[in-house]
């Protein structure tokens, strides 16, 4: 009888023991399972967060190949003289030559924000420039310079609407003013800028190619650096 009983008490305290481990057991599982879902969830949104934040800000420097606004405000600009065909006039051209033509196509400067994943908005500037020397045909004595400056200043916003990791798609479209500086002349005129499609490769530093209309050249290259990226 005794032995029964002592039997049935060791019976009771191992299902005791083992309920309490079990239950244990099952806690600390839950905890981890529970830490590590949170954990996923944390990452993910992070993720998702530092794909909307990341690069904030960005800084372009862009070349030009000479587009059609740039030959209509520089090039014939000169190497046409006006002529009221009054004899001495006539004879004052004729002793006139103009030398070696440089084009300086378009440089250009930009920033811009980052205020939606797909949206930008920002300021750009552009120069572009003609350089000639007018000689005295009967000397070769250098009578003066045929110079031309474009200096443009304009809002930039630009569209993404292909974005991942190291490439991006885009369009974009300036609005704003450009100087026009002719020897002792100059004036001001309304001035756009578009560029219809844009490729960027790379992550913080990159380079680009665009093809557009407008001041900033028919086709466009330069390099750019994204920065203030949260990690």
């Amino acid at each position: 009888m005794l032995l029964t009983l002592f039997a049935l008490m060791l019976w009771s305290v191992a299902e005791a023991q083992q309920t309490i481990s079990d239950e244990l057991i099952y806690d600390r599982v839950s905890e981890y399972v529970e830490a590590d879902l949170n954990s996923t969830n944390n990452s993910a949104l992070v993720s998702k967060e530092l794909s909307t934040i990341l690069y904030k800000h960005d800084i372009r420097i862009t070349y030009g190949a000479p587009g059609l606004i740039s030959w209509l405000m520089l090039v014939p600009t000169f190497g046409n003289h006006d002529y009221d065909y009054s004899f001495p006039d006539v004879i004052d051209d004729l002793r006139k030559n103009d030398g070696p033509h440089y084009v300086v196509a378009t440089l250009g400067l930009s920033y811009s924000q980052q205020l939606k994943p797909w949206f930008s908005l920002g300021c750009k500037t552009t120069f572009a420039a003609f350089f000639c020397k007018t000689y005295d045909t009967m000397t070769g004595q250098k009578l003066y310079r045929n110079d031309a400056y474009n200096v443009s200043a304009m809002l930039d916003c630009r569209f993404s609407w292909l974005r991942r990791e190291k490439v991006t798609m885009y369009s974009s479209a300036a609005l704003g003013v450009m100087a026009h500086i002719e020897r002792a002349n100059g004036g001001y005129i309304p001035m756009v800028d578009f560029a219809l499609v844009g490729v960027s490769f790379g992550r913080s530093l990159y380079g680009f190619v665009e093809v557009g209309i407008g001041v900033g050249g028919s086709v466009r290259a330069g390099l750019g650096y994204r920065f203030n990226g949260k990690k």
